[in-house]
């Protein structure tokens, strides 16, 4: 089975396509005019471990720059902000 299938087409063959993507684990990727629309993978039975969850989040977030060594505060108004009502 392809991984990218037409929404036309993953209309008329939803069933099948949910069929195979369970089977095989594969995710498909729908497409409206040629562009990535959604993405249909298969349900987890079980929650992802620790090293999992903390791989995808090392993934997700490479790009990102590191925090600063020291986070300092920003210092507290002494004033109470009063509720309107």
């Amino acid at each position: 089975m392809k991984k990218e299938i037409g929404l036309f087409e993953a209309k008329t063959r939803l069933s099948e396509i949910c069929a195979k993507v369970h089977e095989t684990g594969e995710a498909v990727t729908i497409t409206k005019r040629g562009r990535p629309l959604v993405v249909i993978t298969p349900a987890r039975t079980e929650a992802p471990s620790i090293k999992e969850r903390l791989a995808r989040y090392r993934e997700r977030f490479a790009d990102s720059e590191e925090p600063e060594d020291e986070f300092v505060l920003p210092q507290r108004s002494r004033h109470r902000v009063q509720s309107a009502g």
